[in-house]
């Protein structure tokens, strides 16, 4: 079956996603899927696993700025030296159980070859699939993948807007792109969707549903963002980032009591953990507060010692942490991160 037919099978309507537990099979007499009200054993296995890294490489990668709107030619991205599983490497020896790989972030390059689309690896300056070296590289170190999709996408929607609504043809393609991710990469764990109060409650369920019906043994999280993290400290979900199986707190860190994941949302409990999402980068001028993402010239990671204190906070205040690292243009992390990486995994497994 070539892909264009897997891919009209399988975009489907959101409210016919319902899946048989245990399976990928759609069913239309199952109940539909929806977060948990208790705790699941795929929570509780992901509680286990604790600690993750991200990886932002992308477009923004080779223009410097962690805000790029796609405006550059695809062969703008080039990296000379890629080598995935280097950041996995490093990942492992840090002592991650999953890592997250920026897919699409909002320049709107495509880490793959995504069909009848012209901004991506296939177009660029290196054709290599780094999502398929991420897979490879994560089984090898046995580490779970997961995938960073974002929705704000200047490229695709035609303009720089934090909050207009997609448009219907947009959505599509959002669509397709996630389902290409859990068809064409099957076993991601993980799947974190970033500024998704750009979509209706409608559509995210669509999202929640689609990747549940294609993979159900995965976790779907929808990013709070940096301010909205600040303002409830995982103690609430945002309404605009519902559904979500965890709750993210973006450069944030637990609460000092501790998470409960015991959460109410429209009056109604769930069991909901907490993740700190952070980077390990410098911090961003453009918006204070907060860390870079990704890798521009000059930069240089977070002390050992601020790392291992975030990681002793998440472990004692009942959350997982997944830190963010940025891999430069050639396409490796930089000997100064990975330096840094070990004297952070001596720090905390000592």
């Amino acid at each position: 079956m070539n892909r264009r037919r897997l891919l009209k099978q399988i975009v489907v309507p959101a409210a016919g996603l319902l899946t048989r537990p245990g399976s990928g099979v759609l069913n239309a007499a199952a109940e539909p899927v929806a977060p948990a009200t208790e705790r699941t054993p795929l929570i509780a296995e992901y509680e286990h696993l604790r600690f993750g890294v991200s990886f932002h490489f992308s477009m923004n990668t080779f223009t410097g700025d962690d805000y790029e709107t796609g405006k550059v030619p695809a062969t703008t991205y080039n990296p000379t030296k890629l080598d995935v599983r280097q950041w996995i490497s490093a990942a492992h020896d840090l002592g991650a159980k999953y890592a997250v790989l920026t897919a699409k972030h909002m320049s709107g390059f495509a880490l793959w070859d995504s069909e009848g689309y012209d901004y991506d690896v296939t177009a660029s300056g290196n054709k290599t699939d780094v999502v398929a070296a991420f897979m490879t590289a994560c089984r090898e170190f046995k580490i779970r993948p997961g995938f960073y999709y974002c929705i704000l996408d200047p490229h695709n929607e035609g303009k720089f807007d934090w909050n207009a609504p997609v448009s219907p043809e947009y959505f599509k393609l959002i669509r397709q792109q996630v389902t290409e991710l859990h068809t064409r990469y099957p076993g991601a764990f993980y799947q974190l969707f970033d500024i998704t109060w750009k979509i209706s409650q409608d559509q995210r369920w669509e999202l929640y549903r689609l990747v549940k019906g294609l993979n159900p043994n995965c976790i779907v999280v929808n990013n709070q963002a940096f301010y909205q993290s600040r303002r409830n400290q995982g103690r609430i979900c945002e309404s605009a980032s519902w559904p979500t199986d965890v709750i993210n707190g973006e450069d944030m860190l637990p609460p000092p009591e501790g998470h409960d994941p015991h959460i109410k949302f429209d009056a109604k409990a769930y069991y909901l953990p907490f993740e700190s999402w952070i980077p390990t980068g410098p911090t961003y001028a453009p918006m204070p507060g907060m860390h870079s993402w990704f890798w521009r010239e000059g930069y240089r990671t977070q002390s050992p010692e601020v790392i291992a204190n975030d990681y002793r906070a998440c472990m004692t205040r009942n959350a997982n942490l997944l830190l963010n690292f940025g891999p430069d243009k050639t396409g490796r992390l930089p000997d100064e991160a990975v330096d840094t990486m070990h004297a952070v995994a001596k720090m905390i497994h000592s």
